[in-house]
């Protein structure tokens, strides 16, 4: 395997996303926040791929951010490196095709945010997810603070943030964080299944789903629902719409073109 500490392949209309700094537990570093970039940027705009994957090499996912880094930089370098870290996280939170975090072994500080940015996360039932950033004197720096508790609540999140509180996969799933495995033997395996689910929908459809579920969170009811039929109205037009409605009423699978 490369010593890149990012990886990138695409197999059967899937692309894979992978950190690859196993001996480091897959810590965040200013070189892997690059390649994530440069990654999530060709899925997004070059890829016929449907759906990305990003998982961690070795025996976690992402266990945050690389410490070393921190010793010798000062407030402006920080500072610095957070908005990197936080632009590459909003590229997956608004790439308009659907991203699934598989995790496994640690999801920590900044590992847990860059999983927190993804669709999906699908979680091992005793990996562990946690910022842990108050025990180093720190405050989390990519979005911990304010995607967390828009997932699961205020009161979940002030303990996960204020007391360092770590929490298995198992119990990620009980908060609504995550998705189980089911009878998957990892988070990989499970996260490629519900991946090539998705693939196998009405591209369009998927994406505007994406769309809705982001800006609707953010606006009032009744502008969610406006845009919601406004878009429904748009896809019911398309081809694959065609092809589904006659799939359906023809009891076949349907052929999706993406238009």
């Amino acid at each position: 395997m490369s010593d890149q500490p990012v990886l990138y392949h695409e197999e059967e209309g899937v692309a894979f996303i992978t950190l690859n700094r196993p001996k480091k537990l897959n810590a965040l570093s200013p070189r892997v926040f690059e390649l994530l970039d440069e990654y999530v940027t060709q899925f997004t705009n070059a890829s016929d791929a449907k759906v990305a994957v990003l998982h961690g090499n070795g025996r976690s996912f992402a266990a945050g951010a690389d410490i070393e880094h921190y010793v010798d930089i000062g407030s402006v370098q920080y500072l610095d490196f957070m908005q990197t870290g936080n632009r590459v996280q909003s590229k997956f939170s608004e790439c308009a095709k659907p991203v699934i975090a598989a995790v496994h072994g640690y999801a920590l500080g900044g590992g847990l945010e860059l999983a927190l940015s993804c669709d999906f996360i699908v979680a091992a039932p005793d990996a562990q997810l946690g910022l842990p950033e108050v025990k180093l004197g720190l405050l989390p720096g990519g979005g911990g603070t304010q995607r967390l508790p828009r997932l699961i609540g205020t009161m979940r999140a002030a303990q996960m943030l204020m007391v360092a509180q770590r929490i298995s996969g198992t119990q990620a799933v009980q908060w609504g964080m995550a998705l189980g495995i089911g009878d998957h033997p990892d988070a990989l395996a499970a996260a490629v299944e519900l991946a090539n689910r998705i693939a196998a929908q009405a591209p369009l459809p998927v994406r505007l789903a994406k769309v809705l579920l982001r800006s609707g969170a953010d606006a009032s009811l009744d502008a969610a629902l406006d845009l919601e039929q406004s878009l429904g109205a748009m896809v019911f037009g398309t081809e694959d719409a065609r092809e589904g409605i006659r799939a359906f009423l023809e009891k076949r699978p349907a052929q999706f073109k993406g238009v």
